[in-house]
């Protein structure tokens, strides 16, 4: 019998943090990451790997205490039973740090580390005292869910303004997310050589990462796609966590190529979403941290 440790566990506080915080009102073509939490009895894990989820495991390998938080970093590893390429791993969730006397701190987020895929980081608030005493416990698993949505400005846009910025309408400006949650556009703007859209979610305790592009069809065609600095170097990511999940966003769009930023006169906009969102399910797991490695680090005297 054999498994497979997925990776060891990066460096706390690294890569990015998911806050586990649309073809119009018509069903939209969605695919579903599920979540499904269990801690019975199953396939042989790693040693010191727990169930934390269906076919994969867990281990505490480093606590971080600094005066702004503490900072638990763990591995994940998939038992011996499941295909590391078809399991889906921890998504983030609710984690709790349980303290012998009861007390319990929830965590504020879950940070995952863009290389190492297997390596995630749950923050919480910081405490005045030994994080290594309490247990920590998984209570609800987020379950990432995905869809690709169309919206379109009504009629033509007689052309960029010279100045200042158009506000437009996108059609439609709400989708439903599976029944889960509203998607709202509040607001797409277009100036000289950029644009942005605004965005929120309505109803339920759902977050999501909206990822827009903007086509602009004129004398030429323009795409605008988010301004990210790093685009290059995320390309080249042997993997690729969850995305930042919130409950709004707004979002800064540029011409993907700089020397085609002017569609001319009268063209049409097409918005194109691919929307990642979180619902959380129940989840029961428990990890121990009394042999745990803990790095204090908090300012003394």
């Amino acid at each position: 019998m054999s498994f497979l440790i997925l990776a060891v566990a990066a460096a706390a506080g690294a890569g990015l943090t998911v806050l586990v915080s649309s073809q119009a009102d018509g069903a939209a073509p969605t695919t579903t990451t599920a979540a499904t939490v269990t801690t019975l009895p199953g396939p042989a894990l790693p040693a010191g790997y727990r169930p934390v989820g269906e076919g994969y495991g867990a281990r505490v390998e480093r606590i971080l205490q600094r005066s702004d938080g503490v900072f638990i970093t763990i591995s994940l590893a998939v038992d011996a039973d499941h295909d590391p390429a078809k399991t889906a791993s921890h998504q983030g969730g609710d984690w709790l740090l349980e303290f012998p006397d009861g007390t319990t701190v929830p965590s504020s987020s879950v940070v995952f580390d863009p290389v190492a895929r297997a390596a995630a980081t749950i923050v919480f608030p910081a405490v005045d005292r030994n994080p290594a005493e309490a247990t920590l416990r998984l209570v609800a698993a987020a379950e990432l869910h995905q869809a690709s949505l169309t919206a379109t400005v009504t009629g033509r846009v007689p052309a960029l303004p010279v100045t200042g910025s158009l506000s437009l309408e996108p059609d439609p400006a709400a989708f439903d997310l599976q029944g889960a949650a509203t998607l709202r556009l509040t607001a797409l703007t277009l100036s000289a050589g950029r644009g942005s859209l605004e965005w929120t979610i309505e109803g339920g305790e759902v977050t999501a990462h909206v990822e827009p592009g903007l086509t602009l069809t004129g004398g030429a065609t323009v795409h605008l796609a988010r301004q990210d600095p790093f685009f290059g170097f995320r390309n080249r990511m042997l993997s690729i966590p969850p995305p930042p999940l919130a409950a709004a966003g707004r979002v800064e769009l540029v011409p993907v190529y700089a020397t085609s930023a002017d569609p001319g006169i009268d063209f049409t906009v097409t918005a194109a979403l691919e929307v990642t969102w979180a619902t959380l399910a129940p989840a029961e797991a428990a990890l121990p941290l009394e042999a745990v490695l803990l790095v204090d680090v908090r300012a003394t005297g």
